[in-house]
């Protein structure tokens, strides 16, 4: 038999064997022609967008920079871990300058690039656009809270307590804790501030509870300025002979009316909320420790040197995430990355549960709205709720923290001590 023969025989027997296996691929579903894959295929991971209204180059930078930076570690982190199954998150950023009039521009930018959700580190933006918000049922977390943005309750959810709850809180606080609280007469307090929604509210607060308070305090006189203004000699002669000061609080110059209060005599105590920490780098070089010494800060979350998962996790973000130098500078800037890493790890935890409850490819604003209402979590031992009953205050429906760290500044030892007892209750009235 020849060689072309015997091949021939061979590849009949080889076709006659594999009629078997053709008939048992025949006995599946329909195909359509086409073969089943042996495998399932692996999902694609859905990209959710967070918007990002900040300031990059306007006077509110040197703090949401670093702020922005925290948010972009959280989310590295998240991503990084798998913490968000089916998800990775995005940040999609819009530069408003600190300027009102691009909010709105803002917010129509970033809605056209497709966002899911939005963030505001700038007090103008959330309110700006509650309207448009409400209207488009578009969440917007924002950094900072005042009654325009949850009054009445909608899609603005406030990560932080309003500006004058911290004021309350801290004043009810020296009220009973500051051995060098006046005790036959009451405690003069005055304020000075930059034209904007959070100092006003600061300065509104200041004189609401000593108004009410007015056995306990005196208030003496609330200053506005505008940014640029850097000689403070008609404020500091107003207000030296206050007992409790508060300084600037966003984008001006801080350390530059601290030195000058206390170079023109000035001994009041000085009093400070998260925003002043946010320029903590600026008023150890503008000020020094000696200046700020004995200064009492209302802080939302652990410092530094305390105990907590989540101070823990921001220490990890700066050692994975960057440079020996860009952490020293990110973690010098005290309550703006510190702080700023809290609040947004709270914020995307909401974004994760909602996705875990509803599937990555069914998240969507509303579904997060629904997520957000009612929700409660605790974060290094401070309570954060949205609460669901309707007749609670609409505060209470909108913004997040139930307590507040008391703090003071130490020369001796450059840095934050607790002064409180663990968090102390926040007082939404006067």
């Amino acid at each position: 038999m020849s060689i072309s023969g015997k091949w021939g025989i061979l590849i009949i027997i080889v076709l006659l064997l594999a009629l078997p296996l053709l008939a048992a691929c025949g006995d599946d579903e329909e195909t359509n022609g086409t073969a089943e894959p042996t495998t399932e295929p692996t999902a694609k991971d859905v990209t959710i967008k967070i918007g990002l209204l900040t300031d990059k180059t306007g006077p509110a930078a040197e703090a949401l920079i670093a702020v922005d930076k925290a948010l972009d570690d959280v989310v590295k982190y998240f991503n990084d871990n798998d913490l968000i199954e089916g998800a990775k998150l995005e940040i999609v950023y819009y530069d408003t300058q600190y300027d009102p009039a691009k909010d709105a521009t803002g917010y129509e930018n970033l809605k056209g690039k497709g966002v899911d959700l939005m963030c505001a580190g700038v007090p103008s933006s959330p309110i700006v656009n509650k309207p448009s918000a409400d209207k488009d049922k578009m969440i917007i977390f924002s950094l900072t809270a005042a009654q325009p943005m949850y009054d009445p309750p909608g899609y603005v959810f406030c990560i932080n307590i309003p500006a004058d709850a911290s004021v309350y809180t801290i004043m009810n606080w020296l009220e009973k804790n500051d051995p060098n609280f006046p005790s036959d007469r009451p405690a003069k307090v005055g304020a000075v501030g930059v034209k904007d929604p959070y100092a006003e509210l600061l300065q509104g607060g200041l004189k609401a509870y000593c108004d009410a308070h007015s056995e306990a305090y005196e208030w003496v006189e609330g200053f506005l300025v505008d940014y640029t203004t850097i000689n403070f000699a008609s404020q500091v002669d107003a207000l030296k002979n206050c007992d409790y000061i508060m300084p600037p609080s966003t984008g001006s110059d801080i350390p530059g009316f601290m030195k000058q209060y206390r170079q023109a005599g000035g001994k009041g105590r000085f009093l400070g909320t998260d925003a002043q920490m946010a320029y903590l780098d600026s008023l150890v070089q503008g000020a020094g420790y000696e200046v700020m010494d004995g200064m009492v800060f209302a802080l939302p979350y652990t410092w530094w040197t305390e105990e907590g998962e989540i101070v823990e996790l921001a220490k990890q973000a700066l050692s994975e995430y960057h440079s020996e130098a860009e952490a020293t500078g990110l973690k010098n800037s005290g309550g703006a990355y510190r702080g700023g890493f809290t609040q947004w790890y709270g914020t995307i935890s909401i974004i994760a549960d909602t996705i875990k409850a509803v599937g990555a490819e069914n998240f969507d604003s509303e579904a997060l709205y629904n997520h957000c209402v009612g929700y409660s979590t605790t974060i290094d031992g401070n309570k954060w709720s949205y609460s669901d009953d309707p007749a609670a205050s609409a505060a209470k429906q909108r913004t997040s923290w139930a307590g507040l760290g008391i703090f003071e500044m130490s020369a001796e030892s450059k840095d934050l001590t607790r002064i409180s007892d663990g968090w102390t209750p926040v007082l939404m009235t006067p």
